[in-house]
């Protein structure tokens, strides 16, 4: 299966990639659809939603100050705080 993307889409992915969130373009597209689907089937509810618009607020301003972790870490921070298995 291929996508086509924005260039704006494609710039974004590339920002998570540098910055250290995500390793790979797959990655970054494959967290962001799993989100859409837990929203569009009612599994993430709107306070879940804005629960994970604070914390990407949160992550930028962390970023800026300087305060980054490995990508392992945040994957491992991430897995526990949602219950998502390996």
């Amino acid at each position: 299966m291929e996508i086509t993307l924005k260039p704006e889409t494609l710039e974004r992915i590339g920002e998570k990639i540098r910055s250290g969130e995500f390793e790979s373009p797959d990655a970054v597209v494959e967290q962001a659809l799993e989100f859409y689907l837990e929203f569009e089937e009612d599994q993430m509810d709107s306070s879940d939603l804005e629960e994970v618009k604070t914390a990407v607020a949160e992550s930028h301003q962390q970023l800026e100050r300087g305060e980054t972790i490995s990508l392992t870490e945040f994957d491992k921070r991430m897995r526990a705080k949602y219950a998502i298995p390996r």
